[in-house]
């Protein structure tokens, strides 16, 4: 009898299975394909946005608002679209050529004459944006190592499909241009509420498969013809009478791989002790600056624990340091996620000296104080240099 039941679910139960779910899967790339031919179609677009960050774990929760006109045009070199963008502090503006922002509140302008893709990767209000979706949905689409799967969801006695896709350690890039492969222990899983009449996304809900920290993205007050801003409005010389110009900040060059590491003095975070790079003078010492409400950050201790407990018999420290989190928080995040290497703090000068401006960034030097590596935290080519350097 067991065997015939064994037979049964291999010859029928299974291969129904597979169909259903390659049948699931093949719908969900159909309903992403229309959202997505909906969205490249578009030339003007509007809507409001609101971005929750919620870090339960972290006990953490960040709510923000945006305003957001977009003119897409492909010819534009730098990213392909202008903006206009408006919350309650600033307004934001990228005319194809310049990009500028008015301060609301101090009625100061800032100007960039000349920008770069680099300076709109890490822009809040793209973040799992209507521009991201544009760009990465006919990758999701054709990508064969992520699992697509659709539902239906009902929302305001709406009814609106529900596309769930999980993507693996791997994390869609601001700009949607592609992905970045990420070392943690959880994978990346995407939800996207799309409304079944019009194919344009309302929500994106990133998540992750180890706990209940997200992010939501919510579009509201779309409007796919909306009235285009005054031509002067793009200018910044619109705007000079009413906001005093500053300088452009510059974002800051990393150390490069070659260069000697100036001496710096630290307090560890924990006992009345000091450390200094000087002292540490013939040993290879791995830098590893991160703050508390930073997700990469936190996904990143594993892999610095490894590193600390292959190596901390050698001639070798790894140290943490935190940028400008309080001594209690430090100690919160260090227990927490089981941080077993020493932490120092009030790096954010030694951070802009060394030219830090993403987290977590890891900074190696050899026995000399010559930088071997600055970058993002790469495990395995971090520790195929410690060997070398020891």
């Amino acid at each position: 009898m067991r065997y015939l039941i064994l037979a049964i679910f291999i010859n029928i139960v299974l291969p129904a299975y597979s169909q259903n779910t390659a049948s699931n899967q093949q719908e969900a790339s159909s309903i992403l394909q229309k959202a997505s031919n909906k969205l490249n179609g578009l030339t003007i677009f509007s809507y409001d946005l609101k971005r929750e960050l919620n870090y339960a774990s972290e006990d953490y929760l960040y709510i923000s608002d945006w305003s957001c006109y977009f003119n897409f045009d492909p010819t534009n070199a730098t990213v392909g679209f202008k903006y206009q963008i408006n919350d309650s502090i600033s307004r934001d503006f990228f005319n194809g050529t310049e990009k500028f922002e008015l301060n609301k509140a101090t009625k100061t302008i800032q100007i960039n004459n000349n920008p770069q893709k680099k300076d709109f990767k890490s822009l809040s209000y793209l973040y799992n944006s209507i521009v991201t979706l544009r760009n990465i949905l006919p990758v999701i689409i054709e990508d064969q190592n992520s699992i697509k799967t659709v539902t239906d969801t009902i929302i305001n006695n709406h009814t609106y499909e529900l596309v769930t896709i999980n993507i693996g350690k791997r994390r869609i890039q601001n700009l949607g241009e592609g992905f970045d492969v990420m070392q943690t222990k959880s994978n990346f899983i995407y939800k996207i509420t799309i409304d079944k009449t019009s194919n344009i996304p309302i929500e994106v809900l990133q998540k992750n498969d180890l706990n209940d920290d997200f992010i939501k993205t919510n579009f509201t007050k779309i409007n796919i013809s909306p009235n285009q801003p005054a031509e002067n409005s793009w200018y910044y010389s619109a705007y000079i009478d009413e906001y005093k110009q500053t300088k452009q900040k510059e974002i800051p060059q990393l150390i490069s791989v070659g260069s000697i590491a100036l001496d710096w003095t630290l307090p560890l975070y924990n006992k009345n002790e000091n450390i200094s790079l000087f002292e540490l003078k013939g040993k290879v010492v791995l830098l590893d600056f991160w703050f508390k409400n930073c997700g990469p950050c936190i996904e990143s201790v594993p892999h610095a624990n490894a590193i600390n407990k292959k190596f901390k018999n050698k001639k070798f420290e790894i140290l943490g340091i935190n940028t400008w989190d309080s001594k209690k928080d430090i100690g919160w995040f260090c227990n927490k996620h089981g941080v077993d290497y020493k932490v120092l703090m009030n790096g954010k000068d030694l951070s802009e000296n060394y030219g830090v401006n993403f987290f977590p960034t890891v900074i190696l030097i050899d026995k000399e104080g010559k930088v071997l590596y600055s970058g993002g935290f790469d495990q395995s080519k971090i520790e195929k240099l410690i060997v070398r350097a020891l």
